[in-house]
């Protein structure tokens, strides 16, 4: 290549990157010009945004204390819902995790409280029910058994149950069943201080099913309700964070246009 090509390449070149800076400075200087209009348009989204999630963030507030509410009348009228031949049919027929569920969220609607052993079923045990009235309070190591269960419970299932219920502090155990015990069985607890609940106990002390359902239906809801509150007014934070930004930035691109 001879020096007048390398020249002509070499203008070129310079020609080109020339235009590249220009087109730079002049996007730079539009940027720049554009930015303080840009955040505003930024801010007043925001501050729109937020007072959406707020609007929202009040309405769901209020439908958790209407479902409150819903709850707590239902509770009321526990008696509204009473225990009918099919419901009790198929109490009988429930086994494994669909009585232990039934029973356990039946005596939380009551009002216990419930604690779950660190290890799951250990020495028979379901949950911990902790009663507490005026003058003391007590826990029950609770077993809760099926009707095709029964038949297992025999002296050595009762001596894990007892140690059980050393092992976590409970004053009493309380073994509930949708079926019946045998006469053998019944003498072995009263000889080792088990109370017991069968199928009768429950239909006597426990919500219907209906009631069951009802009240389990609302709570689902109220939990629902409640999740999308919460992320709802970590929508309106977050807002406020991105507000705080943009003053910052608003700020600064005022500054620099000043001086």
């Amino acid at each position: 290549m001879n020096p007048i090509d390398i020249l002509i390449v070499s203008l070129i070149a310079f020609i080109v990157f020339y235009y590249a800076y220009l087109r730079y400075k002049e996007e730079k200087y539009k940027e720049e010009k554009m930015l303080i209009p840009t955040l505003e348009s930024y801010k007043n989204k925001f501050l729109e945004e937020k007072q959406q999630f707020l609007k929202k963030s009040e309405d769901l507030k209020q439908k958790l204390l209407q479902l409150k509410e819903e709850l707590e009348n239902l509770k009321k009228n526990f008696n509204s819902y009473p225990w009918t031949q099919s419901q009790i049919d198929y109490l009988k027929s429930m086994k494994g995790s669909e009585l232990e569920y039934f029973l356990t969220q039946s005596f939380e609607m009551l009002g216990f409280t419930l604690i779950d052993p660190p290890i799951y079923k250990d020495h028979h045990i379901d949950t911990i029910i902790k009663y507490e009235d005026e003058k003391k309070v007590e826990y029950f190591a609770v077993d809760f058994v099926d009707f095709t269960e029964i038949k297992k419970i025999d002296d050595n299932y009762i001596k894990e149950l007892l140690k059980g219920k050393d092992k976590y502090g409970c004053q009493k155990i309380l073994i509930i069943t949708n079926g019946y015990f045998s006469e053998n069985q019944k003498e072995r607890f009263i000889k080792s201080d088990i109370n017991f609940f069968e199928l009768e106990q429950i239909v006597k002390f426990l919500p219907s099913l209906n009631f069951f359902y009802r009240y389990d239906e609302l709570k689902s809801k109220y939990y629902a309700c409640e999740i999308l509150h919460k992320e709802t007014f970590d929508e309106v934070i977050r807002r406020d964070h991105w507000l705080e930004e943009v003053e910052e930035k608003l700020l600064q691109a005022m500054e620099k246009q000043k001086s």
